[in-house]
């Protein structure tokens, strides 16, 4: 493998896309952070995960090329790489994908849910982060695999962390079996979000709810979306059922599906209770791993003075478009590929492609997934970024000192790829906390750039995090990582720290 970068990433894991040197093609490798600390843990994945590589000659499921697990026992896939995204992106796509395109992928991946429960396999987190676009515009299921990672015994807060409750089933909450009819389940709640913009019975604009709360969301009733087709809507709402033995096999929701006549045009806007539009809010799932292509209906020809404006409104934004697409490709065509890893890993299934281990403690759980930082603009601003000041005057030229609490979960690295590390309050479980940070004049394309630059090495120091510190939060075996830009604006490194894990913010003095 070659050319490896991170494209995107969520909770649990992280996405890569590499070059498979022997067939010069792009795949995606996907690392989950979870170890499989256990033999009966690593050989359920193993043999599910195999189940999903001989299924992938299904249209309905990605192709699974590889996977094992990493020298420290993390899992990985390694997956056909699917252009168009995932289906994230139709739930704020505008024009609308039409309920037919909606209901063609609901009967697509309902076979391969189908194929797969004929092999006693269960997807278990089907959502639509999950459902990628391949490169000739078709839907398939991924994560088959990764998704069984889920035991059986495990407790329900640990339960709830390794799903997505905006599309899991009642059963989960209840602790009760999960069969085949989750999964069908949890597919009709992703047909719904994608028709709605949001999942059923879930709130976009709030925080991830408490277990209580998500189990007593589970009594509330769906509404039903307006516009679409009241057929289309009996079939989603009976799928959804409470008692998941009055809903339908995957092979039969598939059937149900197909039966529907369905309009071809486009899907509504959700409406809000004053029946105006609104714009859709994003999913409470992973972001897609690349841009999406959705299908949209032809609008109604316009006729006269109408027609001639809007003509000329068209062909303004096709400049601004053919403007901007030069610009793209100018940007990409002038960056320089990151460094060639060589990554090594045993397997357990005789993997020769998994990239090696190099992280930190696991990642803790996130509502979203976030992808990776661009590299930081060659002529950078000198402005001093939020959250922090400038401390030149103590610490050299182009400093700045942390003047609020930052703290990360984790850190996440892969051979000389710039390490992407993960947000998370400083009142809740995390590991580093940022001290200082300083101004790069550089792109970042890798790793070892920022481990050698002598300025960041003279900064990011034990003894200048000390010298910040109370006397009694000193140490002397503090372990300091070098992160560099973590979103596409950001100009400047970061100096963090960390010792295990903590609850609480370290308080650092500021210049002044």
């Amino acid at each position: 493998m070659a050319d490896w970068r991170a494209i995107a990433r969520g909770g649990f894991a992280i996405v890569w896309q590499a070059r498979q040197e022997s067939l010069n093609r792009l795949v995606a490798v996907k690392v989950d952070e979870r170890k499989l600390d256990t033999e009966a843990e690593q050989r359920r994945f193993l043999r599910e995960a195999g189940a999903a590589g001989r299924m992938s000659g299904h249209p309905g499921i990605v192709t699974v090329h590889d996977a094992g697990l990493l020298v420290d026992d993390r899992p990985f896939l390694v997956m056909e790489l699917c252009p168009g995204g995932s289906l994230t992106r139709w739930m704020t796509a505008d024009p609308r994908p039409s309920q037919r395109r909606v209901r063609d992928v609901g009967v697509r991946i309902a076979d391969a849910l189908s194929a797969a429960h004929l092999l006693g396999v269960l997807h278990r987190d089907v959502k639509p982060a999950n459902i990628l676009i391949d490169a000739y515009n078709n839907a398939g299921l991924a994560d088959f695999g990764l998704a069984a990672l889920i035991d059986p015994d495990t407790p329900l807060s640990e339960a709830v962390e390794a799903i997505t409750p905006a599309y899991a089933p009642p059963e989960v909450f209840a602790k009760k079996p999960v069969t085949e009819y989750a999964d069908v389940y949890s597919l009709a709640a992703t047909l719904y979000a994608v028709l709605s913009g949001h999942a059923p019975r879930w709130s976009e604009t709030m925080d991830l709810p408490s277990i209580p709360e998500m189990i007593k969301r589970q009594k509330n009733p769906i509404k039903r979306i307006p516009g679409v087709d009241k057929a289309f809507m009996d079939v989603l709402l009976n799928a959804m059922v409470e008692n998941p033995q009055d809903r339908p096999t995957a092979a039969q929701f598939r059937d149900q599906l197909a039966a529907l006549n369905l309009s071809s045009k486009l899907a509504p806007r959700p409406l809000d209770v004053a029946g105006e539009k609104q714009p859709s809010p994003p999913s409470p799932a992973e972001e897609p791993v690349a841009a999406d292509v959705a299908e949209a209906e032809p609008a109604p020809k316009p006729s006269g003075r109408w027609e001639r404006r809007g003509l000329a409104t068209l062909a303004i934004v096709a400049l601004v478009i053919a403007v901007a697409s030069v610009i793209a490709v100018v940007n990409l065509a002038t960056r320089t590929p990151a460094a060639e890893p060589t990554p090594t890993a045993t397997t357990a299934a005789a993997a020769t492609t998994s990239p090696a281990a190099t992280t930190s403690p696991a990642v803790t759980m996130s509502s979203a997934v976030t992808t990776t930082a661009a590299p930081s603009p060659t002529v950078a601003p000198t402005s001093v970024p939020a959250g922090f000041i400038d401390c030149s005057a103590q610490r050299g030229a182009d400093t700045y000192c942390a003047s609020r609490p930052e703290c990360w979960a984790g850190v996440i690295g892969l051979s000389d790829v710039p390490e992407l590390a993960t947000s998370q309050d400083c009142d809740k479980l995390h590991v580093y906390q940022t001290f200082i940070a300083g101004r790069l004049s550089y792109d970042v394309r890798r790793q070892s750039q920022l481990d050698s630059d002598a300025h960041i090495r003279r900064v990011c120091t034990t003894e200048i995090a000390n010298s910040m510190l109370r006397s009694r939060d000193r140490r002397s075996d503090w372990e300091i990582r070098f992160l560099g830009p973590q979103q596409p604006d950001e100009y400047y490194f970061r100096c963090i720290i960390g010792r295990g894990e903590r609850t609480e913010a370290l308080s650092f003095k500021t210049p002044g």
